[in-house]
């Protein structure tokens, strides 16, 4: 029986099995929502606390099955201590809150009133502009807003899950990479060992780095906002922080939120600094923290990470999100290192980088394509003739 290689495929049948293929990934991803997303986090977290795992084993001398229960309860405890230091602020702005919405009731009034002095229109009108206009966008407002609880109450409930996943993950590291190893031939032994590598240092790297950047962005804008001295300074910066886990869209919803506290218990100018404030210090994230604490493996396609990231919203809601970036820099390394998927990971990866396969195949000298385009043309004429 003759073996058929997929690269002499036409294309239409490669086109067709690659559409098929997603179709079926994204399929399984969508119904097993509640199986993949705490595995895939519990994988993340895993690779982060390996290092410590390793530690307790190789220098305390612990057994595996104590490092591994040791590991996620320390990991657990630092979250605890966020927790507790965001609860601290939300308790004291929760007691503020009749006043915040006294204050937001008078600029109210105040601008009904700035409208009616200058254009003439009367506060009913307006409150029929505002509710006829304001009506979908309400609308939109509570759906995203009950999706974004759901998806944090969805995954508040899949700790526990979390947690034995990540336990799980670490005791039986090894069975795993030998199981992987075991499904391809021996000779591919190095090249799997590489990959599973390449994954470890590019996800761990990616999330300590990740880690140092919100610490840092929290850092200077507790200390901007501190300066400008706006009320829950560092409740504010925190979450511009966390937020800045979800490209694009999280440090804009935070810097929102944040001016529009601000503009309701200070002044126009106060909200005007929080905004100034988050754009320099965004700008010193993008050119100076992320360059040089996540550094140079992570390169992927910044349209493809946006498009990346409302697939996985669309997918799995928030958690997708945030797990968007470290799936598609996986799915990156694999894709440069199987035969055949090469062009998948140069598509993911970003525009100013080295493609030696490329240039080994493609970058003919015009006066050799062009001869062998002719060649080509005299062979097809004869056999057209004989025919």
């Amino acid at each position: 029986m003759n073996k058929t290689d997929i690269t002499s495929l036409p294309f239409v049948a490669k086109l067709s099995c690659v559409l098929i293929s997603m179709y079926l990934l994204f399929y399984i991803s969508v119904i097993g929502q509640s199986i993949w997303v705490p595995l895939f986090m519990s994988f993340l977290i895993a690779t982060l606390l390996l290092p410590l795992s390793n530690f307790l084993e190789k220098k305390l001398r612990f057994p595996r099955i104590v490092s591994s229960l040791i590991a996620p309860i320390f990991f657990v405890f630092l979250l605890l201590i966020v927790f507790y230091l965001l609860g601290l602020q939300m308790v004291q702005f929760k007691n503020d809150l009749p006043s915040f919405k006294e204050q937001i009731l008078n600029l109210f009034h105040q601008g009904q009133q700035f409208v009616y002095d200058h254009f003439g229109v009367d506060q009913d009108q307006q409150l029929n502009y505002i509710n006829s206009g304001a009506e979908t966008t309400l609308k939109k407002g509570t759906s995203f807003i009950g999706q974004l609880v759901f998806s944090f109450t969805s995954i508040i409930t899949s700790l526990a899950f979390i947690f034995l996943y990540t336990f799980f993950i670490l005791l039986y590291r090894k069975h795993i990479m030998k199981f992987a190893i075991w499904c391809f031939n021996p000779i591919y032994k190095a090249h799997i060992k590489y990959i599973g590598s390449q994954i470890k240092s590019i996800v761990k790297q990616y999330l300590i780095g990740l880690s140092i950047q919100v610490t840092c962005i929290i850092t200077l804008l507790f200390t901007a906002f501190s300066i400008i001295g706006i009320n829950y300074a560092f409740l504010f910066a925190a979450l511009c922080g966390i937020l800045n886990l979800i490209p694009y869209v999280g440090i804009f919803s935070g810097t929102v939120l944040a001016a529009l506290v601000t503009f309701a218990t200070g002044t126009p100018i106060d909200a005007l600094w929080v905004i100034i404030s988050v754009i320099i210090v965004n700008s010193i994230d993008g050119n100076i923290i992320t360059p040089k604490v996540i550094g140079s493996k992570v390169q992927l396609n910044s349209f493809l990470v946006f498009f990346g990231l409302i697939v996985a919203e669309s997918l799995w809601g928030i958690s997708g999100m945030f797990l968007a970036i470290p799936i598609l820099a996986i799915t990156k390394i694999l894709f440069d290192n199987v035969y055949g998927m090469e062009v998948f990971g140069f598509l993911l990866g970003e525009e100013n980088v080295e493609t030696p396969l490329y240039d080994e195949l493609y970058n003919d000298k015009p006066t050799d394509l062009i001869n062998s385009l002719e060649t080509q043309e005299i062979n097809d004429d004869e056999t057209n003739s004989i025919n």
